[in-house]
């Protein structure tokens, strides 16, 4: 393997790390007990973006795959922790649904046609 290609697949790696953090944490409903219940729905909802990641992170070198990787989690931490696209009722849970399409559908796929279109200038 290439230093570049190990390179890509640490900072995959880590980006699945910490989106998979951030799913998890979002996913925790506070309880009026002072626990916290966790959503399996929410959970996969949260995590649906980076196993699709890490599915093709094998098909993209290391720019693209950095790229997508960023893009996704930037968009991620700026939607569940600035719009507050938290645990919420049943009864509102779909911007949490468009949240996870929107990320898996545009966000990815743009962010590696970013990192296709600089790939001459990184590394």
């Amino acid at each position: 393997m290439s230093q570049q290609t190990d390179i890509g697949k640490a900072a995959a790696y880590w980006i699945i790390a910490a989106g998979s953090v951030l799913a998890l944490v979002t996913a925790l409903a506070p309880q009026p007990t002072g626990a916290f219940r966790l959503s399996g729905a929410f959970l996969m909802l949260g995590l649906l973006p980076y196993i699709v990641y890490g599915s093709f992170s094998a098909m993209f070198r290391c720019c693209p795959l950095i790229t997508a990787g960023v893009a996704l989690l930037l968009v991620d931490i700026a939607a569940r922790l600035g719009a507050g696209v938290i645990h919420v009722d049943h009864a509102s849970a779909m911007p949490a649904v468009y949240l996870s399409l929107i990320m898996t559908l545009l966000v990815l796929p743009a962010g590696a046609a970013i990192g296709k279109l600089t790939e001459k200038f990184w590394l």
